[in-house]
């Protein structure tokens, strides 16, 4: 699995690379464990603005690649946390929706091969 973290319109700290480590990447580790296909997790985060100062200036996105396909989720949030904390919901239910899309094409097929 490929890493990618960036920030826009902020200095990243360690503490937010751990923090994004601990919520977003060890979550997309365990959905997608038994996939065999390349992973690429590019996570943006950052300010929208650098003038305003309250309400929901700061922006957390992410472009999970497995193989082909594409999996987006964005989230503003008034704090870095709390948008990254919306974010891994986010991501988690596109990730399960990924997921059994993929489990119930294999269903389909399966029964398609067992009608005949």
């Amino acid at each position: 699995m490929r890493v990618l973290l960036k920030g826009t319109n902020i200095k990243l700290l360690e503490s937010t690379r751990e923090y994004v480590d601990t919520k977003l990447v060890k979550m997309t580790k365990k959905f997608l464990a038994r996939d065999n296909e390349p992973i690429a997790l590019n996570i943006e985060v950052g300010k929208t603005t650098r003038h305003h100062k309250t309400g929901k200036v700061f922006r957390a996105e992410t472009n999970l690649k497995i193989g082909k396909t594409l999996l987006r989720a964005e989230a503003l949030g008034e704090s870095l946390n709390e948008a990254i904390d919306l974010l891994e919901e986010e991501l988690e239910r596109e990730i399960k929706k990924f997921k059994e899309r993929k489990r119930a094409l294999m269903l389909k097929g399966a029964r398609r091969l067992k009608g005949k």
